[in-house]
Protein backbone atom coordinates (compact mmCIF):
# COMPACT_ATOMS: atom_id res chain seq x y z
CA UNK A 1 0.00 0.00 0.00
CA UNK A 2 2.90 2.36 0.67
CA UNK A 3 4.57 1.94 -2.25
CA UNK A 4 1.65 2.46 -4.51
CA UNK A 5 0.96 5.83 -2.33
CA UNK A 6 4.67 6.65 -3.30
CA UNK A 7 4.04 5.62 -7.10
CA UNK A 8 0.62 7.77 -7.37
CA UNK A 9 2.65 10.87 -5.60
CA UNK A 10 5.58 10.33 -7.97
CA UNK A 11 3.74 10.35 -10.93
CA UNK A 12 1.52 13.17 -9.88
CA UNK A 13 4.72 15.65 -9.72
CA UNK A 14 6.23 14.32 -12.60
CA UNK A 15 3.25 15.51 -14.56
CA UNK A 16 2.95 18.75 -12.93
CA UNK A 17 6.60 19.50 -13.75
CA UNK A 18 5.82 18.34 -17.38
CA UNK A 19 3.03 20.44 -17.85
CA UNK A 20 4.93 23.40 -16.15
CA UNK A 21 8.00 23.01 -18.07
CA UNK A 22 5.94 22.42 -21.43
CA UNK A 23 4.16 25.78 -20.60
CA UNK A 24 7.64 27.73 -19.69
CA UNK A 25 9.80 26.67 -22.58
CA UNK A 26 6.96 26.31 -25.74
CA UNK A 27 9.38 25.17 -27.81
CA UNK A 28 9.82 21.91 -26.06
CA UNK A 29 6.04 21.23 -25.66
CA UNK A 30 4.82 18.53 -26.85
CA UNK A 31 1.38 18.52 -26.00
CA UNK A 32 -0.27 19.15 -22.19
CA UNK A 33 -1.07 15.23 -22.52
CA UNK A 34 2.03 14.17 -23.74
CA UNK A 35 3.83 16.14 -21.69
CA UNK A 36 1.93 15.14 -18.33
CA UNK A 37 2.49 10.97 -19.24
CA UNK A 38 5.98 11.99 -20.07
CA UNK A 39 6.41 13.73 -16.88
CA UNK A 40 4.91 11.59 -14.62
CA UNK A 41 6.98 8.62 -16.00
CA UNK A 42 10.55 10.54 -15.58
CA UNK A 43 8.69 11.12 -12.04
CA UNK A 44 8.31 7.26 -11.63
CA UNK A 45 11.77 6.37 -13.26
CA UNK A 46 14.10 8.91 -11.42
CA UNK A 47 12.97 7.23 -7.80
CA UNK A 48 14.92 4.08 -9.11
CA UNK A 49 18.35 5.80 -9.06
CA UNK A 50 17.94 8.05 -6.75
CA UNK A 51 16.70 5.06 -4.27
CA UNK A 52 20.60 3.69 -4.95
CA UNK A 53 22.17 7.15 -3.53
CA UNK A 54 23.57 6.51 0.59
CA UNK A 55 21.18 8.63 2.97
CA UNK A 56 18.82 9.37 0.02
CA UNK A 57 16.83 6.23 -0.07
CA UNK A 58 14.99 6.24 3.11
CA UNK A 59 13.65 9.81 1.79
CA UNK A 60 11.93 8.01 -1.02
CA UNK A 61 10.79 5.03 0.63
CA UNK A 62 13.60 2.18 -0.22
CA UNK A 63 13.45 -0.02 2.04
CA UNK A 64 10.96 1.30 4.17
CA UNK A 65 8.59 0.06 6.73
CA UNK A 66 5.51 2.92 7.12
CA UNK A 67 4.61 5.92 5.12
CA UNK A 68 6.02 8.91 6.66
CA UNK A 69 5.89 12.70 5.78
CA UNK A 70 9.55 12.76 4.92
CA UNK A 71 8.75 9.90 2.69
CA UNK A 72 5.94 12.11 0.96
CA UNK A 73 8.30 14.48 0.53
CA UNK A 74 11.33 13.10 -0.82
CA UNK A 75 9.44 11.24 -3.26
CA UNK A 76 7.49 14.33 -4.87
CA UNK A 77 10.78 15.72 -4.88
CA UNK A 78 12.06 12.81 -6.84
CA UNK A 79 9.07 13.28 -9.22
CA UNK A 80 9.48 16.43 -9.84
CA UNK A 81 13.00 16.85 -10.76
CA UNK A 82 12.45 13.26 -12.90
CA UNK A 83 9.16 14.90 -14.44
CA UNK A 84 11.67 17.73 -15.25
CA UNK A 85 14.43 15.57 -16.67
CA UNK A 86 12.66 13.19 -18.80
CA UNK A 87 10.76 16.40 -20.55
CA UNK A 88 13.61 18.28 -21.17
CA UNK A 89 15.35 15.21 -22.74
CA UNK A 90 12.03 14.43 -24.83
CA UNK A 91 11.35 18.08 -25.41
CA UNK A 92 15.30 18.26 -26.72
CA UNK A 93 14.94 15.37 -29.27
CA UNK A 94 11.78 16.70 -30.54
CA UNK A 95 13.54 20.09 -31.42
CA UNK A 96 16.15 18.13 -33.21
CA UNK A 97 13.66 16.83 -34.93
CA UNK A 98 11.50 19.94 -35.34
CA UNK A 99 14.51 21.49 -37.17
Amino acid sequence: MVAIILLVVEFVCGAASGIALGRWVPSFSLGRTANGLIGGVGGMLFVWPSARIPGVGPLVGHHAAGLTSTMLVGAGIAGLLGGLILILLAGFVGALIRG
